[in-house]
């Protein structure tokens, strides 16, 4: 069942491979520090699931796992919305319902909860370095695409 944790996020970014971006700007340098830490803490998220199993034995966890589906649910709502409007490249950063950078909170916000109910601090941590590289990154390519 952890397996699940880290595939129901990578699956829109399977679409977005096959389906890049419109009207994508010239390659920019990102900053290394927000680099480092977004591939560090990705390539965390992904494996550290696999190592642990689901709990779900008192009310932290449940609320833990309400808390991943609303974070999903936002997740690919913001995917929907990239891909029903014809894949615009500021659609993967724009503010949803009143969220700034969605697409990269959601997943951070997910994986955060995903670590009480694996009971994973490995992933806890993981998922903070992701948070540590991707929301500033993405907010700061939201900036720069306005």
């Amino acid at each position: 069942m952890s397996l699940l944790v880290p595939l129901l996020i990578l699956l829109p970014n399977l679409l977005f491979f096959q389906l890049e971006p419109q009207n994508m700007p010239d390659k920019t340098t990102r900053n290394r520090f927000f680099t480092g830490a977004e591939f560090i803490g990705r390539m965390g998220v992904i494996i550290v699931p696999l190592f642990y199993s689901l709990h779900m034995q008192n009310g932290l966890e449940v609320l833990a796992l309400i808390v991943m589906l609303l974070s999903l649910g936002i997740y690919y709502y913001g995917w929907g919305r990239y891909f029903r409007n014809g894949r615009p490249y500021r659609l993967l950063f724009t503010p949803l319902m009143g969220i700034p950078v969605p697409l990269a909170l959601s997943p951070v916000l997910y994986f955060l909860s995903a670590s009480v109910i694996l009971h994973s601090g490995y992933l806890l941590i993981f998922s903070l370095i992701l948070g540590a590289g991707h929301i500033p990154a993405s907010l700061s390519d939201y900036r720069r695409n306005v």
